[in-house]
C-alpha cells in the first residue's frame, strides 16, 4: 500500500501509494486515490482513509492542487479550489498543518524535505514539467525562502514510468537534454525521465547519495502501480504526500 523513502527525518510524514490496499474495483483496483477518470467517489474516500492511517496524518489535512503539466510552484497556504500547479511546499512556520500530495500515474513524483525537518514539498513532474525542471525550480525556491542549503535537502523519486516504457514523439525527444534520450535504429526514441530529474536536483546542489529511488517502473508492473501509458484514461492513480 504504501512505500517510503529511507533516509528523511522521522519527523516527516511521507510516503508513496501503490495500487495494493484499497477498495475501488475493475479498473480501479484497488488503491485508486483520483477521482478524474471516473471512480466511485464513496471508493476513492475510503481508499484516502485506509492510506492516511498507514501513512499517520489525517485525511482533511491533505492538500491538493489541480495540476496541469507546468511548472508553477504554490505554498500550501496560498492554495485555494481553483489552484493550478505542479508542486506545493510548506514551512513549519506557515500558517496550518498541511500535508502536500500529488496524483500520478506514470508521471514523476518527487519529494523532498531538508534535514532538520523544516520545509518539504510535493511535485508532479511529467514529461513537460521534467523539460520545465520544475523538481530543480522547486527545490530552489524552497531553499531561498526557508533560508535551506541545498546539500541539507533529501529528495525521494517515487514510482514512474521508465526509459524501456517511455517511447516518445521524435518532436519530444527533441525538448530533452540528448544524454537522456535513448535512440536505436527502428524505433521511436526513448527517454529517461527519472535520470532527467535527478540530474537537476543534482545540479542545484541536492547531493547525489541524499536522492533516493522509491519503488519501480509503473509501466512495468501492472499487480503493484496503474499506468497510464499502459491502460490510458479510466484507471486509478497513485498519491505521494509529504506533511512536517
Amino acid at each position: 500500500m504504501l512505500l517510503r523513502a529511507r533516509h528523511f527525518p522521522a519527523s516527516v510524514v511521507h510516503g508513496f501509494s501503490t495500487r495494493e490496499g484499497g477498495v475501488s474495483v475493475g479498473a480501479y483496483a484497488s488503491m485508486n486515490l483520483g477521482l478524474r477518470w471516473g471512480d466511485e467517489p464513496e471508493a476513492v474516500r475510503e481508499n484516502l482513509r485506509r492510506l492516511a492511517a498507514a501513512g499517520h496524518f489525517a485525511a482533511e489535512r491533505l492538500v491538493r492542487v489541480q495540476q496541469v503539466h507546468g511548472d508553477a510552484i504554490l505554498a500550501a497556504h496560498e492554495v485555494d479550489a481553483s489552484s493550478e500547479a505542479d508542486a506545493i511546499w510548506r514551512h513549519r512556520e506557515h500558517p496550518g498543518e498541511h500535508v502536500l500530495g500529488v496524483l500520478t500515474a506514470d508521471c514523476v513524483p518527487v519529494l523532498l524535505v531538508d534535514r532538520q525537518g523544516h520545509a518539504c514539498a510535493a511535485i508532479h513532474s511529467g514529461w513537460r514539467g521534467t523539460v520545465a525542471e520544475i523538481a530543480a525550480k522547486t527545490a530552489t525556491l524552497m531553499c531561498e525562502r526557508a533560508g535551506i542549503a541545498p546539500e541539507d535537502l533529501f529528495a525521494a523519486i517515487g514510482p514512474c514510468i521508465e526509459v524501456d516504457a517511455f517511447e516518445v514523439g521524435f518532436e519530444v525527444a527533441e525538448q530533452f537534454d540528448p544524454a537522456f534520450v535513448q535512440r536505436q535504429p527502428d524505433r521511436k526514441p526513448h527517454v529517461d525521465l527519472v535520470a532527467a530529474v535527478r540530474a537537476q536536483l543534482e545540479r542545484v546542489g541536492v547531493p547525489s547519495q541524499q536522492i533516493e529511488r522509491v519503488g519501480a517502473c509503473t509501466h512495468a508492473n501492472p499487480q503493484s502501480f496503474f499506468s497510464y501509458r499502459r491502460a490510458g484514461a479510466g484507471q486509478g492513480q497513485h498519491l505521494a504526500f509529504i506533511g512536517l
